[in-house]
């Protein structure tokens, strides 16, 4: 039965996600300073587990970081073993980057290292998790730790005079 036919009330969790990455809404700025959204019906974010910045650099709400976007970095890659944790942490990379909350260089350059130490930890330590929310926060936060030192990557943050490192 196609998602798309019942209320959103009765999709479950994981169908919601779905049903949302299989959109995007696309935001375009007029010159007089109005903006005009279109939901465009697009399964890419769903169904790439490696999201080309060049693809999403075509998206209008994107076009200008991505011309001023100079890094190589061109794809983030999303390599959960748990097909359900992968969906969830695709949804929050989603939703950030078409909320404002991220933008294009926060992603490819600042966070794919992490998602690539994260989904390490996930794939060792919880390869068959349905669901991040299945955690228990405290718990995995030790747990993460721990396994960041056992790889040997440092933890510490180091604060100089107007910058915030954190290694």
């Amino acid at each position: 039965m196609n998602i798309q036919q019942h209320p959103i009330h009765q999709l479950s969790f994981h169908e919601r996600l779905q049903q949302e990455l299989s959109t995007y809404t696309e935001k375009t700025i007029h010159e007089d300073g109005s903006i005009t959204t279109k939901v465009e019906p697009n399964p890419y974010f769903l169904v790439n587990d490696k999201w080309d910045i060049n693809v999403i650099g075509t998206i209008s709400n994107f076009k200008e970081q991505f011309s001023n976007y100079k890094d190589t970095h061109r794809y983030i890659l999303f390599q959960v073993k748990s097909p359900s944790v992968n969906l969830e942490i695709k949804y929050v990379f989603y939703h950030k980057l078409f909320r404002d909350e991220w933008s294009l260089t926060t992603v490819w350059i600042g966070l794919a290292a992490i998602l690539r130490k994260l989904t390490a930890f996930l794939n060792a330590k919880y390869p068959t998790l349905y669901s991040l929310l299945d955690l228990e926060i405290n718990q995995v936060e030790r747990e993460w730790l721990l396994w960041l030192t056992e790889q040997r990557i440092k933890t510490q943050k180091i604060k100089k005079p107007g910058v915030l490192i954190i290694q």
